[in-house]
């Protein structure tokens, strides 16, 4: 108990613990079972990323921030007219080109573009950093009383009494390569949300659906019939390392690729292209992170500068394999969900190294 309450509540779960918090029933058939032993943490939590980012966008429009939708970036260029940088009569030292022709004049530029295509007009410097991997999510049918995930409830006592806590169902994942993550809807109806999958191209749906189900049969074979009532997916962007790619494309101005301290203490960043893309699905902390570390650069604020961090350590790859790049990232992918495969039969192998 001790040791539980320095950890903060994160206790190691035996297999048998995991199935019965998970709501699954054990292995019948003779193979090893799925899950040998787990982590659980009662410190995590969870957010619906829609109505986050709804909720982020309603802030920012009532700030005066305007937000254009399905507007897409063809072109980047310094502003011609602007001569004298430290000038701030003009409308930008930056012009931005969208997909109708329109243009848009800036002092600061930030390409925040997810796993979506950037041409070598828009920045060279991302232009093949990264590598997009598409994964998926399924909406389970209602489920009602069958859902495997439920609440629970603890026993909270004290010295004087004891009184019962309702505890919400866990949400799930495993480290597969391809991983698997669910959690209920926290609705009477009981749907499960269950996401799986890695590939590097866009698979049709009926294939998609096909090895959902696989998937959420392999954690729960009770529901090997289950109806899907929603499928959706979408591309995350993966660095060569799996790190973020947060800093200044250094294309559009001129400074030097020395980033010690000294050097660039001296530089005038009142102006500037600046990049956050990478971030491996995990988007929601580090992206808050991201912004915050671009909004203390681009208003230079003193002693916060930690961008410079991963301007020097951990800048974008400057070739990522390109074409061969997604084939070349389906195949390693192809290797370790074999390997997964293979220790879940029993095979002993050992274990490869952790790609994210």
């Amino acid at each position: 108990d001790d040791e539980e309450e320095e950890s903060g509540g994160c206790r190691i779960l035996s297999g048998a613990e995991v199935n019965e918090m998970m709501g699954r029933r054990s292995s019948t058939n003779g193979n090893k079972d799925l899950y040998q032993w787990g982590e659980y943490d009662p410190g995590c939590a969870a957010v619906n990323p829609l109505k986050l980012t709804i909720g982020l966008a309603d802030a920012l429009e009532r700030w005066g921030v305007r937000i254009y939708e399905h507007t897409k970036l063809m072109r980047l260029v310094k502003t011609v007219a602007v001569t004298d940088e430290s000038s701030n009569d003009s409308g930008g030292k930056y012009t931005l080109t969208t997909n109708d022709g329109s243009t848009i004049q800036c002092d600061h530029v930030v390409l925040c573009t997810g796993a979506n295509n950037l041409s070598s007009d828009v920045s060279r410097r991302l232009e093949q950093s990264f590598v997009p991997i598409y994964t998926w999510m399924a909406a389970t049918e209602p489920l009602y009383d069958e859902c495997p995930l439920k609440d629970g409830v603890d026993n909270i006592c004290d010295d004087e009494k004891c009184q019962q806590v309702k505890r919400p169902a866990p949400m799930c994942g495993d480290d597969h390569i391809s991983l698997n993550y669910w959690r209920n809807n926290h609705k009477d109806e009981g749907r499960l949300l269950f996401g799986s999958l890695a590939d590097t191209i866009a698979l049709p749906d009926w294939l998609i659906s096909w090895r959902l189900r696989n998937a959420i049969t392999e954690v729960y074979p009770q529901l090997n019939n289950v109806r899907f009532d929603h499928v959706w997916g979408g591309k995350l962007a993966f660095a060569p390392n799996s790190m973020p790619l947060i800093g200044r494309d250094i294309d559009y101005d001129d400074i030097i690729s020395d980033a010690t301290e000294k050097s660039q203490s001296s530089k005038n960043f009142s102006t500037g292209v600046w990049y956050a893309t990478g971030f491996a699905g995990h988007g929601i902390v580090p992206t808050a992170m991201a912004g915050s570390v671009l909004a203390n650069a681009i208003l230079e604020i003193p002693d916060q500068q930690q961008w410079r961090l991963f301007q020097t350590y951990f800048q974008p790859s400057s070739f990522n394999g390109y074409p061969y790049s997604r084939l070349g990232a389906g195949m390693v992918l192809s290797i370790y969900n074999v390997w997964d495969w293979a220790r879940k039969k029993g095979i002993p192998l050992p274990a490869l190294p952790k790609l994210w």
